[in-house]
């Protein structure tokens, strides 16, 4: 039986492959993946863009930047980083900021710093986002003073 600490530290590391692969499919641009560690039902919110739909949906709105990154016309990134990591063996609710980065074909490139929360479920032994909450814009000190995924809360 583990301890509490070793049960927290167990959580967080599978929390930490959550934002693994959800990094990872924004740099392959594979929006399956990305989808895998949502729940069917999740909800996408950028209170800074003044937007509320399913993630599906958001993926959808998304799709020619999801195929430019898979075909290589595009590259893409998604950090993550926190600032709050609440959970429990079954839920989870984390805060943060994640910096996502993207450099067009033309060459354009553009880096954002954005404040989020994710409420998550753990179902079937599987984590998955169910609200993914984007709240405003981050800076550079605020992202230097977050947390990189790893190690007990």
């Amino acid at each position: 039986m583990l301890t509490p600490l070793q049960a927290q530290a167990q959580v967080t590391a599978e929390l930490d492959d959550l934002w693994a692969r959800v990094s990872r499919s924004v740099a392959t641009g594979d929006p399956d993946l990305y989808l895998s560690t949502y729940h069917p039902d999740a909800i996408f919110v950028s209170a800074r863009r003044g937007i509320t739909r399913t993630v599906a949906e958001d993926v959808e709105a998304n799709r020619d930047a999801w195929n430019d990154t898979r075909e290589g016309r595009a590259r893409r990134s998604a950090e993550f980083r926190f600032t709050e990591r609440l959970n429990s063996a079954t839920s989870a609710h984390e805060k943060g900021i994640f910096r996502y980065a993207s450099t067009e074909a033309d060459g354009t490139t553009r880096v954002v710093l954005i404040h989020f929360e994710a409420a998550l479920v753990k179902k079937g032994g599987v984590w998955l986002q169910l609200l993914e909450l984007q709240t405003s814009d981050a800076t550079e000190a605020e992202w230097e003073a977050a947390r990189p995924p790893g190690g007990v809360w």
